[in-house]
């Protein structure tokens, strides 16, 4: 009796255990992705300070999730004619959520260095984050990622 309870609970945990890790492998891959959005922007001249907001040019580029193991994965995000940035992203089911990283930001001809943070959730081959932006000067949280997997 006590044999089979101990192969029932250990085929319950491989389950559980390979459950988790095919979420992560089914989400992996490469996406094309499109980012666009507003940002506002604070600055100040001779006559004042000002607040404007400033619809950012569209970036595209190519991101790819690889999986570390059953809930995290690297991310990397390739712009198409601009930087390569990479981060860690935490995936629960549908939800991912990006750690924040560095990037840079270009604003009416002005590069900002910002942090970068977002969530997002899976449906089907379809991954939409709404992303975050911080730096000195500047912010945007109406921002949107649209990506497909490829």
């Amino acid at each position: 009796m006590k044999k089979h309870f101990f192969f029932g609970l250990l085929a319950c945990m491989v389950v559980f255990f390979t459950a988790c890790q095919d979420q992560v492998q089914q989400v992996a891959g490469t996406y094309s992705y499109k980012i666009s959005g507003t940002a506002i922007v604070n600055s100040s001249s001779v006559l004042g300070n000002s607040t404007d907001t400033v619809t950012l040019s569209d970036e595209i580029g190519s991101m790819e999730l690889i999986p570390l193991d059953s809930t995290t994965a690297m991310v990397t995000f390739n712009a198409l004619n601009g930087p390569a940035y990479t981060t860690q992203a935490e995936i629960h089911g549908k939800v991912l959520n990006l750690k924040q990283y560095e990037r840079e930001l270009l604003v009416q001809t002005k590069s900002h260095h910002i942090q970068a943070s977002g969530e997002g959730t899976f449906y089907d081959n379809t991954l939409i984050i709404s992303l975050h932006y911080v730096g000195e000067g500047v912010r945007a949280d109406q921002l949107t990622m649209l990506c497909k997997k490829n």
